[in-house]
């Protein structure tokens, strides 16, 4: 080891970042870097962001981090060295300790229908992993998380964001639990709100209401991600995503999946792509995720539907206790799934290409928690320009072959459940449309082929889920070993094993209907619909 330099009697060269958790808080940072090793220095305001500058090195020199403690004793070190490979010229990204490959190439689908995703923001990078810390009252974060069912709890906290390119802290950020399942576990989601969400151009880059995702129920932490992958590829409106660790008080609270929670600020971006800015122009929107939500006309007035079914988001224009929600449900209701004129007459009410694309991923991916199959976990917004509805789709965990279900040979004609099957109420939007109205139905597999075709296969994915894999595979495993022994809830049981099962290997596990992980799930679906649909 070369002599210990402290970095600011040196002029400066090289900078070099990187994001550290000590072991213990009196330990240090350094780099080493040609046979040299440089202390790095921090703040007390950002006590785990360390960072230095180095004479006498280029960006062609590799280097890797180590933790020091008081006695100058190495306590730990980053396993491989880091070849930057010229990637930066006077100043590393933003590293993070022991995590040796800050970003990780990640192949795009194939755009196969219009590019409807928003300006990238700064905050959503899926070639990496960013980190979230927040500072708390220690005290009122632990009653939240020892009580996750009071979905009143509320508490401030002070966060600091950190990707490779960005640091950015925000203070009297509202912090809460999210979800409604998930609560029962000890692992549980977050929802962040940075505390002034309107005009455009306030707090967090255009994003300020975001939600962490647990992933609790998913060994991958990847079904989401993939959902989402899938659905930019097929042009429907869909929260961005990025990984992140997240820290509380600088103790590790988990591995999360952050999306864009879908509310005012994700239809000015997203759907209007910024060219609306206040919420008194946009138009009606409904939230349909925390109970059956199945579109089915029950009468005229808004105390004739539970406000838990149909929760409404905005309130638009003339759209007063829910009259223009109504009124297209009534249409939906009075709608003969034999009318000659069906493309004509719901084209008039709904967005029914980008509907019908939303309902072939549903299938495609066997999203059984989501609207085909359960009535929920959706969204619904009229579009005031165009007077359109718009099918919004959230929550996508349990898909692509979670839990092992359904069946990948599963006709699509039946995984709409039937009036009164495992107390569901039907789906008349697809059963209607879908199902019944033949002009309709041509449309739908029409689109569902060309999906299979060229996104939704394992020439498309596989690469996909491999890059996502390498990305984030030493992620999970330190999640998996936080304890939340003391927390309530049950505990998702899981390893690196479960981890790579549920992926699954190229050559599939396949009996009795039974399929193992998400590889072997898409190339059977793939499979059994290029055989039977359409023909």
């Amino acid at each position: 080891m070369g002599l210990l330099v402290l970095a600011s009697s040196v002029v400066a060269d090289v900078k070099y970042t990187v994001v550290a958790f000590t072991k213990n808080p009196a330990n240090r940072v350094a780099v080493q870097v040609k046979g040299n090793t440089h202390y790095l220095q921090t703040t007390k305001d950002l006590p785990y962001i360390w960072t230095a500058t180095v004479r006498g090195v280029s960006s062609s020199n590799s280097y890797r981090y180590v933790e020091f403690d008081r006695k100058n004793k190495m306590v730990d070190r980053e396993k491989d060295k880091r070849y930057p490979k010229g990637s930066f010229k006077t100043a590393t990204p933003n590293d993070f300790f022991g995590r040796n490959e800050t970003f990780i190439a990640v192949p795009k689908l194939e755009q196969i229908y219009k590019d409807v995703r928003p300006k990238p923001s700064k905050v959503f990078d899926n070639r990496q992993v960013a980190t979230i810390h927040f500072n708390v009252d220690p005290a009122e974060f632990d009653h939240m998380m020892q009580n996750p069912r009071d979905r009143e709890i509320k508490i401030k906290a002070n966060l600091t964001f950190v990707n490779a390119d960005l640091i950015h802290s925000s203070d009297n950020v509202r912090l809460s639990i999210s979800g409604n399942s998930s609560r029962k576990r000890q692992k549980v989601s977050l929802k962040v709100k940075f505390p002034k969400t309107l005009p455009k151009g306030d707090p967090f880059f255009d994003r300020p209401i975001l939600k962490l995702r647990a992933g609790a129920a998913d060994p991958t932490v990847m079904r989401e991600m993939l959902y989402v992958d899938v659905l930019n590829a097929v042009g429907i409106h869909a929260s961005e995503t990025s990984w992140v660790r997240a820290y509380v008080n600088g103790k590790p609270q988990g591995f999360f999946l952050m999306m864009e929670d879908i509310e005012e600020p994700f239809v000015m971006n997203t759907i209007h792509r910024g060219t609306v800015t206040n919420v008194t122009e946009l138009g009606s929107l409904y939230q349909m995720g925390k109970a059956e939500a199945p579109m089915i006309y029950q009468g005229p007035n808004a105390k004739d539907y539970k406000s838990n079914v149909y929760e409404t988001k905005v309130a638009g224009p003339g759209d007063k206790d829910m009259v223009k929600w109504i009124a297209f449900m009534k249409d939906l209701q009075d709608f003969k799934s034999s009318d000659r004129d069906a493309v004509a007459f719901w084209s008039k009410r709904l967005e029914l290409d980008s509907f019908l694309r939303a309902m072939a991923v549903d299938y495609l991916a066997g999203a059984w928690d989501s609207f085909w199959a359960r009535g929920h976990n959706y969204f619904m917004y009229l579009h005031p320009q165009t007077n359109l509805w718009q099918f919004l789709p959230s929550d996508f965990d349990h898909s692509f072959n979670d839990d092992k279900r359904p069946n990948p040979d599963l006709p699509y004609r039946e995984w709409t459940p039937k009036q009164g099957s495992q107390g569901f109420t039907g789906r008349p939007l697809v059963t209607k449309l879908i199902i019944e109205n033949k002009a309709i139905n041509k449309m739908f597999e029409t689109i569902v082929l060309r999906i299979t075709d060229r996104v939704f296969n394992r020439e498309a994915l596989y690469p996909l889920i491999d890059a996502h894999t390498k990305r984030i595979a030493n992620e999970v495993d330190w999640d998996v070993k936080i304890d939340r022994s003391h927390l309530p809830g049950s505990p998702f049981k899981r390893s690196m094993k479960h981890f790579y099962v549920d992926i699954g290997e190229d050559t599939p596990k396949y009996s009795g209907g039974q399929v193992l992980g998400i590889k072997p799930y898409v190339k059977w679906r793939a499979n059994y619909v290029r055989a039977n649909v359409g023909k």
